[in-house]
């Protein structure tokens, strides 16, 4: 059968021009542009959300804690001569409210006053090196650190012992050496004194003076003759670096500045670097955790448990004197 030759003829195929596929290109950019910073955020907010749930978790363990013992967990305990007796944390004691009564029966507590976090013992390697999600917040990646959410230990001022010497102790917070944490302590209100915060871990890198996560130390011997926070801080900032700690939140099992401790001599996420002492051989030491903030991973603020167990977001723009307010546990009859 004969066809005509017109009938052979295809369809010519047409392609994408150049300027069509960098129209696409760019459309496709934009877009992921767009949802990219939306999923980041979103995967933060459920990030940010965990975090919080571990706060309060702890809380719920502090006042189970405080109905068994009639007293909130101790930490580093210090008899009228300064000699603390108890190197270990608020969080080791926690561990039976949280669900690790095996592991808190697994410690042995006859190390209590030699075992610190610059002599660990072997005794207790498998305790202090066991990951807890609980004690982490999901937003810091930090894969060394196994503690996130540190104590208030307050600020330090030896006048506090003359203002009121009731008290016992040069510091502030709640849980402050020479402070005994029970209810009828804190009459500043539960639901308006700061218990427990976040703190980034270090970064590890020995020698980094990584912002905000190391902590510098000074070289200077000017602190012995100080009496308050306000006197260290001016003179550790200023001061030369000795070195730099970049083991923050290396153990949740010791009751340090470094592990488990914070103050509120600096706003959230301040912007200034974390400066204290160093326990050493001859080096800087002071029982001042200096400048030692809370900071976090979160933008614009941290998350804060306070005592009768509820959380805030509290911003890194509050208001100072507010701040300090939520920061000690009897400012309001310091007087008394």
């Amino acid at each position: 059968m004969y066809f005509p030759c017109h009938l052979h003829r295809r369809r010519p195929v047409r392609g994408f021009s150049l300027v069509e596929l960098i129209a696409v290109l760019a459309i496709t950019a934009l877009l992921a542009g767009l949802l990219i910073p939306a999923v980041q955020s979103a995967r933060e907010a459920s990030r940010r959300a965990l975090c919080a749930g571990n706060l309060r978790q702890i809380g719920l363990a502090l006042n189970s804690y405080e109905t068994v013992h009639r007293m909130f967990t101790p930490g580093p305990l210090a008899d009228r001569f300064g000699v603390v007796h108890n190197n270990y944390s608020e969080l080791a004691f926690l561990l039976p409210f949280i669900d690790q009564g095996p592991l808190f029966n697994s410690l042995n507590m006859d190390f209590h006053d030699l075992e610190a976090a610059a002599q660990p013992l072997l005794a207790n390697r498998t305790v202090r090196n066991t990951r807890l999600l609980v004690y982490l917040c999901p937003s810091d990646g930090e894969s060394n650190h196994l503690c996130s959410y540190r104590f208030n230990r307050g600020r330090y001022d030896q006048e506090r012992y003359y203002m009121k010497p009731r008290s016992r102790s040069v510091f502030d917070g709640p849980f402050g050496l020479g402070v005994l944490p029970r209810v009828s302590a804190i009459t500043d209100g539960l639901s308006r004194t700061a218990f427990v915060s976040e703190r980034l871990g270090g970064d590890f890198i020995p020698g980094s003076g990584s912002f905000p996560r190391n902590i510098k130390v000074p070289d200077f011997e000017g602190h012995r003759s100080t009496t308050n926070d306000a006197t260290l801080i001016s003179l550790c900032l200023a001061a030369p670096v000795y070195g730099w700690d970049c083991t923050a939140g290396r153990y949740w099992l010791f009751g340090d500045f470094v592990n488990t401790g914070y103050n509120h001599n600096g706003a959230p996420n301040d912007l200034r670097i974390t400066c204290g002492p160093m326990i050493g051989p001859g080096r800087f030491w002071s029982a001042s955790g200096g400048l030692d903030p809370p900071r976090s991973a979160h933008p614009g603020a941290v998350d804060v448990l306070f005592g009768d167990g509820h959380t805030e977001s509290v911003s890194n723009s509050v208001d100072p004197s507010l701040w300090i307010a939520l920061g000690t546990y009897d400012f309001g009859d310091i007087a008394d």
